[in-house]
């Protein structure tokens, strides 16, 4: 066959055009595979929400504590494993907090907390935000994570990395619907003239909606970040923290009206005891309460319960949050950690605040969900603050480079609902101290201002920086009143304690 100019004209066409469409399906292709692979790519590694609280000890429903109304935690125990003896290296916001997000303890690293910040143990340690978003995560946060604002040094770990909420507690046009107020006289006075400090000992019930305070900005956010913001080609680790119940105990009316005004449960203190601590050692090294405040017993009632308010607000906010994961249809297959920063003094050894080394200052709740854990699981096994960097590794596969060195252990095996995590101590190497920790079974290292020790299953062991031992079995003596330190009995057990942190580098806090 012959064929026509006209014929060769036409074919060509028809072949360009043929080609124009085969190179048309190919990118078709190409983009939606690599759509695809994005899908993919967010379906295989898990979301990871973390939920902080600040000052929340174990005084929830979930740790067999019934006076506290929480719901959202409450329910949230029973799809999670519970970690009942969840410890933190330091009980400080800032240093617990440092210890958590770079998996150093603190008290290994720490010249001196007051200057040591967050930032200084960035230098030392990636955090593991950071870690997860090198290795493909969205990340965004919101609320009190670090001890301040996301430092400089570690905004880079973040896609968004928000602030607190925008209204502090002591605004002018807080102060306007405050309805209920009581504490010590003179903070709420400075509370009114020049608002409240971070430690006023107060309560302030507000006639107000939740996102008109803080946490309830936050919950808003975090929402917009699970519905809106989130890269939805990406797997998230998205941060919520919630600032209460921190004081001073400022919440919603609604909060404070699910407790009588007598609903706040005094600590049990032996007749003719004396206040655990003499103030002049510590006043000058913390800023935080050693102290005993000097109010009495209606009214430490009342300052109880505004604690409890605030913990109901906080609780309540969580709730938002994990209804919006629900609402995406997202709850199921996301890990989900739930962490207090340290234990609490509620007038227990006639104390307020923390940054003491008893055993209510140093316990925190710890609950984690995973898709595969068995909801309700309780674990009874020792762990701390700093085997949650491990445990998101080995959760999500993230690669660590050779400089990262952790002071924790992962607690996967223990979310597999086995009974023992025998075999999951190794020796680890710090390089901040040039030297090497051991980590043994069932013990978490402690320190608290003036204080070094252990917690063991059944006993704390500390000693005070003036050489004075602590010896208290916390089965026959949770309340800590009775110190076995100088009864012969004890001897050797002390010596094996005393060996045994002596193989550990403690730079004493100052």
């Amino acid at each position: 066959m012959t064929l026509t100019f006209k014929g060769i004209f036409a074919f060509a066409i028809l072949a360009t055009c043929l080609s124009t469409y085969a190179e048309n399906i190919a990118a078709k292709k190409g983009e939606d595979s690599s759509k695809a692979q994005g899908k993919s790519e967010a379906q295989e590694k898990p979301n990871i929400l973390f939920i902080a609280f600040d000052d929340l000890r174990p005084l929830i429903g979930a740790y067999g504590e019934p006076e506290p109304i929480t719901p959202n935690l409450d329910a949230f125990a029973n799809d999670a494993v519970r970690f009942n003896r969840s410890y933190v290296s330091y009980p400080l916001c800032n240093p617990s907090r440092a210890s958590m997000l770079t998996g150093v303890r603190f008290d290994l690293v720490a010249e001196n907390w007051k200057d040591n910040k967050h930032q200084k143990l960035i230098e030392k340690q990636a955090t593991w935000p950071s870690v997860l978003k090198d290795n493909g995560y969205w990340t965004a946060t919101k609320g009190k994570l670090y001890h301040g604002k996301v430092p400089k040094d570690d905004k880079s770990s973040w896609d968004i990395a928000g602030g607190g909420g925008k209204t502090k507690d002591g605004e002018a046009k807080v102060l306007k619907r405050i309805v209920e107020i009581g504490g010590r006289a003179d903070q709420i006075q400075i509370y009114k003239e020049n608002g409240a400090g971070p430690g006023s000992l107060m309560y302030a019930s507000v006639d107000a909606p939740d996102n008109f305070l803080k946490d309830g900005q936050v919950a808003e956010s975090v929402i917009d970040y699970i519905k809106n913001k989130r890269d939805k080609n990406k797997p998230f680790m998205i941060v919520s923290g919630f600032s209460k119940p921190h004081m001073p105990w400022v919440a919603p009316k609604k909060y404070f009206d699910m407790y009588p005004e007598d609903a706040g449960k005094l600590a049990y203190f032996p007749k003719g005891a004396k206040a655990a601590f003499d103030i002049s050692k510590y006043k000058s090294k913390t800023r935080n309460g050693l102290w005993n405040e000097g109010v009495d017993d209606k009214t430490a009632q009342k300052l109880i319960r505004g604690y409890m308010a605030s913990t109901s607000y906080a609780d309540a906010q969580m709730g938002k949050v994990i209804q919006a994961l629900k609402d995406e249809g997202l709850y199921e297959s996301t890990i989900i950690i739930v962490w207090g920063d340290h234990g609490y003094h509620l007038t227990d050894h006639g104390l307020w605040r923390k940054n003491t080394p008893y055993h209510v200052s140093l316990r925190s709740p710890l609950m984690i969900k995973t898709p595969n854990t068995i909801g309700g699981t309780v674990v009874e096994n020792i762990v701390q603050n700093v085997d949650i960097y491990p445990t998101l590794m080995e959760l999500t596969g993230a690669k660590l480079n050779d400089k990262i060195k952790l002071h924790g252990k992962s607690l996967v095996p223990l979310l597999s609902n086995k009974k023992s995590n025998k075999g999951l101590n190794k020796e680890l190497n710090n390089e901040a101290a040039q030297d090497k920790v051991v980590e043994w079974e069932n013990i978490a290292h402690t320190a608290a201002v003036g204080s070094h020790g252990v917690v063991t299953d059944k006993y704390r062991f500390t000693i005070m920086e003036d050489g004075t031992r602590h010896l208290y079995d916390l089965q026959a003596d949770p309340d800590e009143w009775n110190n076995l330190a100088s009864n012969a009995k004890y001897k050797t057990m002390i010596n094996d304690f005393e060996q045994k942190m002596s193989k550990v580098v403690w730079n004493k806090p100052q």
